[in-house]
């Protein structure tokens, strides 16, 4: 497989989406008019990705008569100039760093042109006849009901019900669709068509159709019980990792076959709190020694930190009870705020390491370390379908996925349309912090790439974005590589590396993960994680390298060029590289279903690098500043204060991956967190 697939996307800028949770709502009439001069050819818009097809397969047919939630994402303008827009309000020498934007400032910049509201407008009207459509206020989603029947026509395509070839999860989708030529240029995405990240959203006004679906479909679908279709996901999820790697099976975001989740060591039977033993058990009072961090001391009302989990991942209160117990004692008793988005529970019926080992590491150490201020627990996501990255866009951005903000319906696949999505209802935190991830591969570019300046958005709104940038080194969730041939998924012994989505998006902070030597103190050498797991790094098939990097990817491909070409990964050096930044992501004593355990993972290594931005944006606040927001430029301009980390590598693919070097590497980034000087420099900007 060539990457000239991709050269396109890595030419252009990435394409979101924001605006204000209230819009236009009107009926449009039937006409006759047509753009004048310009081709109504139908042209391939969006093709369902290779990988997916693999993953998914085809259930069942649906009835003509379906009603399905239509939402079309326009092309917005002026994100052309969203490395300019970002530069200024985060560059250390702008002189409007730490300006951030309002929402309102960002939906006038970026909605569509009056031009691309109109064609697609007269599109669905001409073809469908008068239609009770909807658009956003910040006119980037319109929104209308169609059946099966009519969505088909309008897209010259066909839809499935779709099963998930490990767990038998549900999802309706095309393989690919068409657009007029004539409106290519204002139609980023339409969904439901060929994205498989996530639950199907619907427009205001979706009515419960039941009948819509195959009888045979929904009396399937309605024997498999939402706790039994998880234990038989469990049954085929290989999570129990050692001393060296399995291959989990990879799910939806959040279910226990999901391979971007931490990883389970062994029972820790007398957790200790030792300095002296932290090359084999970290606690948070390892990583305070290890990056020179205060006990936290403030508690800024407008400050909590951020931590997303999804469903059906979830947080045990007598977990977080045991390990405060032990490790901080003034927060025994205490939970995170907790936000409910998408109808999300946080779910105690299922109690294992590979239901609540994530949420128990990401929240545990997020919580001591920034105690006293507070976590806020984003928990995104159903118990029948689980969730996505974007139900938490939809979530802190009710124009995301709807016009009013809220009253919105969401379709489950088991024929039910009357679940409410909660849009628009969380604010988000400053710094916010992922531990999951999907690989470039599963997703659609143009999806990516609109998926990724909502991120850009966040950080003009003064919001630090953190992801994990994965555990299986130059290979992909799973241990998974891409066949050259093909373009599909293979075992990881060979083939294409394979990038990690969000980590690779140029306006999120990616996080590697780094390990202490054995045998060595808190104060000693950290090598970039080879004990269970193996730091995701490379570079992204989809997005251009950003302003703020060229400086060093340059220098690393001129001062220790990788000894791979473009049979390997995209070497066309005009790529994003990730990660960003790294920290300790290995041996973490945790407290997961009555024991402490062991947990290894970049998941560890996020969360531990947002809370030290979370206690800078505490400094800033006191001293009546801004909060750092979008955090890379200035990063990249001083990496002195991070340790660099010069010894380890990111084997997947059947080779020993990247090395990490002096200055940034695709393995470690920057380095690790060195906090006395990141607050120094994050103080001294105005």
């Amino acid at each position: 497989m060539r990457f000239d697939i991709v050269a396109a996307a890595v030419a252009a800028l990435a394409v979101a989406v924001e605006a204000s949770p209230s819009g236009t709502r009107f009926r449009s009439a039937a006409s006759s008019h047509t753009k004048r001069g310009l081709s109504k050819r139908s042209i391939l818009h969006e093709t369902r990705p290779v990988a997916a097809a693999h993953t998914w397969v085809k259930a069942a047919k649906l009835h003509h008569e379906a009603v399905l939630p239509v939402r079309i994402g326009l092309t917005q303008q002026n994100l052309h100039r969203a490395d300019e827009f970002i530069n200024d309000v985060s560059h250390p020498e702008s002189p409007n760093y730490g300006r951030h934007w309002t929402q309102e400032q960002i939906a006038d910049m970026f909605a569509p042109s009056q031009e691309a509201v109109d064609a697609v407008m007269q599109w669905i009207s001409d073809e469908l006849g008068p239609k009770d459509t909807t658009l956003s206020k910040g006119r980037n989603w319109l929104s209308f009901n169609a059946t099966v029947k009519e969505l088909e026509s309008l897209l010259k395509t066909e839809y499935h019900l779709y099963q998930h070839a490990e767990h038998g999860a549900h999802h309706i989708a095309c393989d690919q669709y068409h657009v007029p030529e004539y409106l290519k240029q204002h139609i980023d995405i339409v969904t439901p068509t060929v994205h498989f990240d996530g639950r199907l959203g619907a427009s205001r006004g979706a009515t419960k159709k039941t009948e819509a679906l195959s009888e045979g479909v929904q009396n399937e679908l309605k024997k498999r019980a939402v706790t039994e279709r998880w234990k038989e996901a469990t049954k085929h999820s290989s999570r129990k990792l050692s001393s060296s790697f399995s291959r989990p099976s990879k799910g939806i975001v959040g279910g226990p076959s999901d391979a971007s989740l931490t990883k389970q060591g062994k029972i820790i039977h007398n957790a200790l709190m030792s300095l002296d033993q932290c090359d084999t058990m970290i606690t948070p009072a390892c990583l305070q020694a290890l990056y020179k961090t205060p006990v936290g001391s403030l508690a800024a009302t407008n400050n909590s930190l951020g931590i997303v989990e999804y469903t059906p991942q979830a947080i045990l209160q007598s977990d977080l009870d045991l390990y405060f117990s032990q490790f901080q004692t003034k927060l025994k008793g205490k939970s995170p705020v907790i936000k409910l988005l998408d109808n999300a529970v946080v779910q105690t019926t299922n109690q294992s390491f590979s239901f609540n080992g994530e949420s128990a590491l990401d929240l545990e150490f997020a919580m001591a370390l920034v105690y006293p201020q507070t976590a806020t627990l984003f928990q995104v996501g159903d118990l029948v379908q689980g969730g996505s990255f974007n139900n938490l866009l939809d979530s802190l951005d009710g124009s995301y996925c709807t016009a009013d903000g809220g009253g919105s319906t969401n379709s489950a696949v088991d024929g039910q349309y009357n679940s409410s999505v909660n849009c628009g209802t969380a604010s988000p935190t400053n710094v916010i912090s992922t531990s999951y991830s999907y690989n470039e591969g599963d997703l659609t570019v143009a999806y990516e790439q609109r998926q990724c300046n909502e991120y850009m958005k966040l950080g003009l709104q003064g919001v630090t974005i953190v992801y994990s940038s994965g555990d299986f080194g130059v290979a992909g969730n799973g241990d998974t590589c891409i066949d050259a041939a093909t373009g599909a998924y293979n075992d990881g012994s060979s083939g294409l590396f394979n990038p990690s989505f969000p980590g690779t998006c140029p306006y999120v902070t990616s996080v590697g993960a780094t390990q202490l030597v054995n045998g060595t103190s808190v104060r000693g050498q950290e090598v970039a994680c080879q004990k269970v797991i193996f730091s995701g790094g490379g570079f992204s098939n989809v997005f251009a390298m950003p302003s703020y990097q060229q400086k060093s990817i340059k220098s690393y491909f001129t001062n220790s060029p990788p000894a791979y070409d473009a049979t390997r990964f995209n070497n066309s050096q005009v790529v994003r590289g990730y990660p960003d930044v790294s920290a300790n992501g290995a041996n973490y004593v945790t407290a997961v279903n009555g024991n402490f355990t062991l947990s290894f993972g970049t998941s560890a290594s996020a969360p531990t690098f947002a809370s030290i931005i979370n206690l800078i944006n505490e400094k800033r606040i006191q001293a009546g500043k801004t909060p750092v927001g979008f955090i890379n430029p200035a990063l990249y301009a001083n990496p002195q204060v991070l340790n660099d980390i010069t010894n380890g590598t990111n084997p997947g693919c059947g080779t020993t991956g990247f090395e990490a070097v002096a200055g940034w590497d695709p393995l470690t980034g920057l380095g690790t967190p060195n906090y006395q000087a990141m607050e120094k420099l994050f103080l001294s900007l105005q």
